[in-house]
């Protein structure tokens, strides 16, 4: 084999090589910008409006309408590239509520170090008596105001253990109005994961 050959076997293979991966890639998601790897996922779409993100060293968080209803992403960036590799979903069963989460997120990847971490809730109201949103553990208990028909995002760049963050909603003079719970406690069903009225 003459050394042309080995030189134009060689550019060939490295061009099947790259090609073949980028093809993998590309099947299972990885873009080069942050929103078309996030419509790459089939829960989020590609009709969607941006109503909040969140900037972080390794990635984002974006907070999305679709008409299946609000989708919550996280897109990593692998690269030159970018994947989503998680969606929270919310559909359209509550939209009569007076108050609705949104966007929720608790998102932890350890596969790299550091670890990659975030959590968030965004909410809306339209309840005029609801001035505040308040969530989180401890010190990192945030109280937020919120205003009608604006949705409102509260979030760390950390993750908390299970359903610790306790989300109420209070009145401008404090008083607790609503709590994100289950109906039922210690009866995990997601489809009952909603806002409802403070009971003392």
């Amino acid at each position: 084999m003459t050394r042309n050959n080995k030189i134009f076997l060689s550019i060939v293979t490295i061009v099947c090589i790259i090609g073949g991966y980028s093809y993998i890639s590309f099947i299972g998601g990885t873009r080069f910008t942050p929103i078309s790897a996030m419509k790459a996922q089939i829960s989020v779409g590609s009709d969607i409006t941006v109503f909040d993100q969140v900037d972080l060293p390794w990635g984002k968080v974006y907070l999305v309408d679709t008409p299946s209803g609000e989708r919550t992403a996280v897109v990593r960036k692998k690269g030159p590239f970018w994947f989503c590799n998680s969606v929270t979903t919310f559909d359209n069963t509550n939209d009569s509520d007076p108050l609705r989460t949104i966007g929720w997120l608790n998102y932890q990847y350890s596969g790299v170090t550091p670890s990659e971490s975030a959590a968030l809730i965004a909410v809306i109201s339209n309840d005029s008596q609801v001035a505040y949103i308040e969530a989180g553990v401890g010190v990192d208990r945030v109280k937020k105001k919120i205003e009608p028909n604006e949705p409102l995002l509260i979030w760390w760049p950390k993750t908390f253990p299970g359903s610790t963050l306790k989300p109420v909603a209070l009145s401008s003079e404090g008083k607790v109005l609503y709590e994100y719970r289950f109906a039922q406690e210690n009866v995990t069903d997601t489809k009952t994961l909603r806002w409802y009225p403070f009971k003392s």
